[in-house]
């Protein structure tokens, strides 16, 4: 297989894309994000091993969702005892991913400065907790959730514990988040991820247990550095991988920060409260609201909330 001929996706940013070990009952899928990850963590001002986990929550949203092939909303979300209160990244078919996570900020830096030597971020942040997948199919179908104990030192350690007990599908899955240098001297946040799952096999393959395993041993052999490369794109992480197999690589779907806060929308929101509500929301002749993903000021008046309770 050649590197160039065989990558679609050349030095793409903001995707998700499958991908076939040729030969083997192993598939899964890879991601690579710049902007789409900047905004998301760039929109708050988060301490860094915070962001670094919402990035990767982000992240698992964007390959998991992807994965399942529908027409709906993955919501992903952590939460437990400590000074993070949640974690939730969404992804949405067809539309992006998009991400919050909800902080104590005193709490938070208290437990990042007496943070045990080799506990992990997990328990240093969240705490005692479980972490929730709800597949929403949209209106006409009710949601699946999923709900698994917190375990291990990152949001992946429970992922693959929610596949292990729920799907019972060998999966792997690995992601990076860290900040870039540009030539410019601007720093940015950078993300990158894949999963590696199982299937069953058939005439044409082998015993898909040593296929999992030949295909694993090589996962694991990833390292941050090549997630988060910019100059490594997709296919090429791939081809270092698997090139004594061969892979093939799908076309990918674009991945952008995509969030919900329509100027309409809230609006309406604001139109269902009661008058005494909206009178005590009102500050300087406007009503402002303050989208909790993307952290953008929205400002209504009170001509604007009568037009959207008439619309």
């Amino acid at each position: 297989m050649s590197e160039t001929t065989r990558d679609p996706l050349g030095e793409q940013d903001n995707i998700v894309a499958g991908f076939q070990v040729e030969d083997r009952a192993v598939r899964g899928r890879i991601s690579r994000l710049g902007e789409t990850i900047d905004l998301i963590l760039g929109a708050h001002d988060y301490p860094e091993p915070v962001a670094r986990m919402l990035g990767e929550a982000v992240l698992v949203a964007g390959l998991i969702g992807n994965a399942l092939k529908f027409n709906g909303r993955l919501i992903i979300q952590a939460q437990g005892s400590g000074p993070v209160a949640f974690i939730v990244a969404e992804y949405t078919a067809g539309e992006g991913v998009r991400g919050y996570a909800k902080i104590d900020p005193d709490r938070v830096e208290a437990a990042i400065a007496g943070r045990a030597e080799g506990e992990g971020w997990v328990q240093t942040l969240l705490g005692e907790g479980v972490m929730a997948m709800t597949i929403d199919h949209g209106p006409n179908m009710e949601p699946y959730q999923g709900v698994v104990p917190l375990e291990g030192d990152s949001l992946v350690d429970s992922a693959e514990t929610y596949f292990a007990q729920s799907e019972q599908l060998p999966t792997r899955i690995r992601v990076a988040v860290g900040e870039h240098w540009d030539g410019e001297g601007q720093r940015y946040w950078r993300g990158g991820g894949a999963m590696l799952q199982s299937f069953a096999g058939d005439e044409a393959r082998g015993d898909p247990g040593a296929d999992w395993e030949h295909c694993l041993a090589l996962f694991n052999t990833v390292e941050d550095a090549e997630l988060l490369d910019p100059e490594l794109s997709a296919g090429g992480l791939l081809y270092r991988l698997f090139n004594e197999d061969g892979v093939r690589l799908f076309e990918p779907v674009s991945l952008p920060r995509r969030c919900s806060c329509e100027r309409e929308r809230l609006a309406r929101i604001i139109a269902r409260f009661p008058q005494d509500d909206q009178d005590h929301m009102l500050v300087d002749g406007k009503i402002v609201m303050t989208c909790e993903y993307c952290n953008k000021n929205w400002d209504f008046t009170l001509d604007d909330i009568s037009a959207a309770k008439s619309a």
